[in-house]
């Protein structure tokens, strides 16, 4: 019976350690959580350990162009020409207006108005005001207006022509009433008749043609006043 007795103890206490254990370690784990959330609490409070928020620069803010300084922009913007595009102004055809075009303009038709062509310029029609283009052909009864080309002019034969001429070369074979200012060479056709000034860098003037005004070479490479001082 004693040896049944001591077992009987023994295994009461071992269950009360158990029990005492298991108690233990209940407690240490709810004391550890507890630590473990008064640890995360003073972090989270300690604001020298939370990242500093970046702060966002405020977007530059482009400056913003009326209405004029735009339209103004748009209109400075220099326009290239077209070499293969040829705008046609049939026979027949009146406009009363003026004319932009960004490639050669072929008018055979009226234009009560000024031309501008960034391409090769023919009238072959009625066109009354000034024509400016890169290159100027007239080969019709009568223009009023001044011609600006920056390459050359030509002059057709039976054309009149009312008005000046600026250019870098020409040919005149009808009659002009006007300046002429040619930075380059101009050839004076036998049936022309120019009637006021011509100044350019040289001049053929054939057998025939009919020059009422001064002729200057101004634009000539020789100094004709060191010649004879």
């Amino acid at each position: 019976m004693s040896i049944f007795k001591d077992v009987k103890e023994d295994a009461v206490q071992n269950e009360e350690l158990n029990a005492k254990d298991d108690l233990f370690t209940v407690v240490s784990e709810e004391e550890q959580d507890d630590v473990d959330l008064e640890l995360l609490d003073s972090l989270m409070e300690d604001d020298s350990l939370v990242a500093p928020e970046e702060e966002e620069e405020p977007a530059e803010e482009e400056p913003e162009q009326s209405e004029a300084e735009s339209q103004t922009a748009q209109t400075e913007r220099p326009a290239e020409a077209d070499p293969e595009g040829v705008t046609v102004i049939t026979k027949g055809t009146t406009i009363n207006g003026s004319i932009i075009s960004d490639c050669s303009l072929d008018v055979m038709g009226t234009i009560n108005g000024d031309i501008e062509c960034l391409g090769k310029l023919t009238i072959s029609g009625k066109v009354t005001g000034n024509a400016m283009a890169a290159e100027v052909y007239v080969n019709t009864d009568r223009l009023e207006g001044n011609i600006t080309s920056e390459g050359s002019v030509k002059i057709g034969l039976g054309t009149v022509i009312i008005g000046d001429i600026v250019a870098s070369s020409g040919v005149i074979a009808g009659a002009v009433k006007g300046e002429i200012d040619v930075k380059g060479p101009v050839v004076i056709d036998s049936t022309a008749i120019i009637k006021g000034n011509v100044k350019a860098k040289s001049v053929q003037m054939n057998n025939g043609a009919v020059l009422e005004g001064f002729c200057s070479l101004a634009y000539a490479s020789v100094e004709i006043d060191n010649i004879f001082e």
